[in-house]
């Protein structure tokens, strides 16, 4: 699993925004300063989380950005995909990409009908998928209480963190 910069500082610039009250719209200038970026790239990233229909844009001498939705109701996977369309995040499932990625000098892999590795990589992918999918900018949001909130994220996962510890 990579999460890319792109991804990160996106984060990081709808984060800025979900401090604000809603409709409040919150300046390129401003996010970037707060966040160490330059206002050409804070725009990329929040020009990608608009036409995900994530922030919207207001126009004028006060414009900015602001939330479509409260932070409750944000998912962060939803702003991961958002930033990234070829993301490990991008398809839930996502089991036969991870097959093309890595075919040594062949098309395809010589392990696509029998694979020890492909069921494991996908079970991850499907546990952090689901994890982040759990996840608010509300949560995000609440920093001295990030590690209750992913302690629960992850409940619908620990059968498989059971097993796994047993397997070994």
């Amino acid at each position: 699993m990579k999460i890319t910069a792109q991804e990160e500082y996106g984060l990081r610039c709808i984060l800025q925004l979900a401090h604000y009250p809603p409709g409040e719209p919150v300046s390129v200038t401003e996010i970037a300063e707060k966040e160490g970026l330059s206002t050409d790239y804070v725009t990329k990233l929040l020009v990608l989380l608009r036409r995900a229909g994530l922030v919207e844009s207001i126009r004028g001498v006060n414009g900015g950005y602001t939330l479509t939705k409260s932070p409750e109701n944000i998912l962060m996977i939803d702003v991961l995909q958002a930033l990234d369309e070829d993301s490990f995040f991008y398809h839930e499932t996502g089991g036969s990409d991870l097959c093309r990625q890595f075919p040594g000098k062949l098309e395809e892999c010589t392990h696509v009908k029998q694979c020890g590795i492909r069921p494991v990589w996908y079970s991850l992918m499907q546990y952090i998928y689901s994890v982040f999918s759990h996840i608010t900018l509300a949560h995000l949001m609440r920093e001295e209480k990030g590690k209750e909130f992913l302690n629960k994220a992850m409940e619908p996962q620990q059968e498989l963190i059971q097993i796994s510890e047993g397997s070994g």
